[in-house]
């Protein structure tokens, strides 16, 4: 085989390799999308982590054009619970833009709101860091 063609053939191998490498790639978290996953943040609609829940993977400064996926239910001023499957930490905002009460939850955290937070919940951002 001339050098020309094993050149061609092992283009078309490595193009196939590398495809496949890429398409085989891990699933990464999709959030707002009513499931939560490895690496978001979930706020639930009712105690107990249970009803829909609205998952986080990116921070969310006004929840006021959110529902909770699949539903007519706004997500804003509407949930009772949380469940941080994220490695940061979670701020939690009774106001829009980051502002009002703020709250703080670990990585790991599962739990109900407190009477401060529940069905006040308006944003939300994560950090490396706590309150």
């Amino acid at each position: 085989m001339g050098f020309a063609r094993k050149s061609t053939l092992l283009g078309a191998v490595l193009a196939a390799v590398l495809g496949l490498t890429m398409a085989a790639g891990p699933a990464g978290a999709a959030g707002k999308n009513g499931s939560l996953e490895s690496g978001e943040f979930g706020l639930y609609y009712l105690t107990g982590q249970s009803g829909w829940v609205f998952d986080l993977y990116v921070s969310d400064s006004n929840f006021a054009d959110d529902n909770f996926p699949g539903t007519g239910v706004s997500a804003d001023n509407n949930t009772e619970s949380y469940r941080n499957r994220d490695s940061f930490w979670w701020h939690v905002f009774t106001g829009a833009g980051y502002t009002g009460s703020h709250g703080c939850l670990s990585p790991g955290y599962v739990g109900n709101a407190s009477a401060t937070y529940k069905n006040t919940i308006s944003s939300a951002y994560y950090s490396s860091s706590s309150c």
